[in-house]
């Protein structure tokens, strides 16, 4: 006999078993620390603890070479690990365990070559350690750096892709997309040549999805007359610098009715300042499906509560790390991101 849900629908007692069982993947061993479950990837033990790959690797050290995880090891989850550090002072850094050099030239938009310069200390060596305050150069990279043809870009030593990018104004994004071997983090190695695309306004552009609400009909979009998208699913530069976006930006006005993509139960329900989601909703699917709804202004539902696709679960709004105005809309596969437009 199935279990009767707000809308009049029904969830038979296999559909929520499968809840019950995928429930089980978001427990931690205890505090500080999280127990790697079959299935666990790296990139998905970060985004479920709220820290970065680089964050976990530096606690433990035998994630340092290898992304790999087994089934059964307890990893150990650092209690503070901000996604950029602030400089004790204008042109200046202090470096912080699990740094390296190559990840603070990223984090200050500088290069290598120009950390080094400023930096007599660096000069023989890449090696840093934790304490040290580095000169940050406001200027480092000459602004006026042709490139071998149009189109096209030789990398220099030292350099990055963030360094690269806002010398042509460029985003990290629109450089990657056009270089889409460096995806995923990959370094650019000094004589590489790279696609400069066409530089456009950062403007929201607008996705199609078809009335059915997916290509296999079990996904229903969050915001039914709302299809603008202000920032993509993959890797984007913000202030604080280069980082992955684990979902998609959907604009809509303030207030806006939130709908559930697809039936399924309630996981979170809260407000999430601490990782910077403000007012978000956490919803878990039969199949392993999760689905999260961020930076709301107001949640209309409750953790453990059934809700069924196209059910209003939150409102529009600009709470957290927000840069105005939006549904962050992210998708995991067992808490492993997903691209949420791949499902459309």
């Amino acid at each position: 006999m199935g279990v009767r849900m707000r809308g009049g629908a029904s969830w038979g007692r296999a559909a929520l078993l499968g809840v019950v069982l995928t429930a089980g993947l978001t427990g931690v061993a205890g505090a500080g620390s999280y127990r790697v479950k079959a299935g666990d990837t790296l990139s998905g033990i970060a985004v479920r603890t709220g820290v970065s790959v680089a964050a976990l690797r530096a606690a433990n050290p035998r994630l340092k070479s290898s992304d790999a995880v087994q089934a059964g090891w307890e990893l150990t989850v650092p209690t503070s690990a901000p996604r950029a550090a602030t400089p004790v002072k204008a042109g200046t850094y202090t470096v912080r365990a699990g740094d390296t050099l190559s990840g603070i030239a990223v984090r200050t938009g500088v290069s290598v070559a120009s950390l080094r310069a400023a930096n007599p200390r660096l000069k023989s060596s890449d090696a840093v350690q934790a304490g040290w305050v580095l000169t940050v150069p406001t200027s480092s990279a000459p602004r006026a750096a042709a490139p071998v043809k149009a189109g096209t870009y030789t990398v220099r030593d030292g350099e990055n892709l963030t360094v690269i990018a806002r010398r042509f104004g460029l985003s990290v994004t629109q450089l990657v997309n056009a270089n889409p071997q460096y995806r995923g983090g990959k370094a650019v190695w000094t004589g590489a040549r790279l696609v400069i695309p066409p530089r456009t306004a950062t403007a929201s552009r607008a996705v199609t999805v078809r009335a059915t609400g997916s290509r296999s009909g079990r996904w229903a979009w969050p915001l039914p007359g709302y299809h603008a998208i202000s920032s993509d699913y993959g890797e984007r530069v913000l202030d604080e610098g280069p980082e992955m976006h684990y979902g998609v930006d959907i604009v809509a006005p303030h207030g806006t009715p939130v709908r559930a993509a697809r039936s399924g139960r309630v996981l979170e329900s809260r407000a999430d300042f601490e990782r910077g989601w403000g007012w978000t909703v956490v919803l878990e699917h039969p199949d392993g499906w999760i689905t999260r709804y961020a930076h709301l202004s107001a949640t209309l539902v409750k953790p453990g509560e059934l809700v069924v696709q196209g059910q209003p679960v939150g409102r529009v709004g600009n709470t957290g790390r927000s840069t105005g105005t939006h549904l962050h809309f992210g998708t995991y596969l067992r808490w492993d991101p997903r691209d949420p437009l791949s499902l459309y």
